[in-house]
């Protein structure tokens, strides 16, 4: 019989449900069944023009392709180019210029086009998950405009925003860290079938591999708020590649075979901290900037 408990993880008291509760880890045995791993059966309108690959996470998170074509004519006509193009259609890119600058500008509500447990139980793009600890938060449509400098450069330092960057299905990336007191490695333990889950305002986010996607693959994932792109664990020939203190390097990536750029890769990370040590989990950032980010930001804070 599943029994329902409340656990705290650093600030915030979650709901710990079945084996999860006493083995202060995940039940593989008690993760509950995805209704499409497409997601939604056709009634959670996030995710139309999605489809599944064959590419699944144990947790049951398919990696989805998205159907760009609605919107790639327009973005061309607008002059983005590259891994812009993956952009899902939910996202709308513009090009702005600001102080003699050039940059692209994102707008999302940051909803997944993928089902969650963290959706209000009356939403049509909500499941059950209980192979996590589940936080008490719940995903809120959010008004996110990011800017992203289309010639990276500059001077990068230390991410101390909450968003960081933005993943192509609209998404916010947030760093390898928690709130101060928190553990990331324990917040981890909350994140629901495609790895994610949202704050206290609603904003959900990824920290670590967003399975649906990237799952131990080249896929490009998104831009940080410096410009450089993200993609999965692996370079376009399938190797793991070496990584600088920033969490990237400059090779040729699927999006730009021929010429060799800077970008950075989801990364695997240990802890050090006592009650997580020896936890791993699969970052999208080391918590440093390469270059300078965008000071414009809506909804980033």
């Amino acid at each position: 019989m599943t029994t329902t408990t409340t656990r705290r993880i650093g600030a915030a008291v979650v709901l710990c449900v079945s084996a999860a509760c006493s083995s202060g880890g995940l039940s593989t045995t008690d993760m509950g069944s995805p209704t499409d791993l497409a997601g939604g059966g056709g009634s959670c309108a996030l995710t139309a023009n999605t489809s599944a690959t064959s590419t699944v996470a144990s947790s049951g998170c398919a990696v989805l392709d998205r159907d760009t074509s609605a919107c790639r004519a327009a973005r061309t006509a607008a002059g983005l180019s590259g891994f812009w193009l993956q952009f899902s259609c939910r996202v709308t890119l513009s090009k702005v210029s600001q102080n003699g600058a050039d940059y692209v500008k994102a707008d999302s509500d940051d909803q997944p086009d993928t089902l969650s447990n963290y959706f209000p139980s009356a939403n049509p793009c909500h499941e059950s998950y209980t192979a996590a600890i589940q936080n008490p938060n719940t995903i809120a449509a959010q008004s996110l405009s990011v800017y992203f400098p289309l010639a990276p450069g500059g001077t990068g330092g230390r991410m101390t925003t909450a968003v960081v960057g933005l993943a192509l299905n609209g998404v916010a990336i947030f760093g390898n860290f928690a709130a101060p007191g928190d553990d990331i490695f324990q917040e981890a333990r909350t994140f629901d079938r495609c790895a994610a889950h949202p704050q206290m305002s609603g904003v959900y986010h990824y920290h670590s591999e967003p399975l649906s996607i990237s799952n131990d693959d080249a896929r490009f994932i998104g831009v940080m708020r410096d410009g450089y792109p993200i993609y999965g664990r692996r370079d376009a020939n399938g190797s793991i590649p070496t990584l600088d203190s920033f969490g990237g390097h400059t090779d040729t990536t699927p999006d730009s075979p021929s010429t060799a750029v800077y970008h950075y890769h989801v990364n695997q990370q240990t802890s050090v901290s006592s009650g997580t040590a020896g936890e791993m989990q699969w970052f999208l950032t080391k918590g440093q900037y390469k270059g300078a980010p965008a000071a414009t930001c809506t909804g980033c804070n």
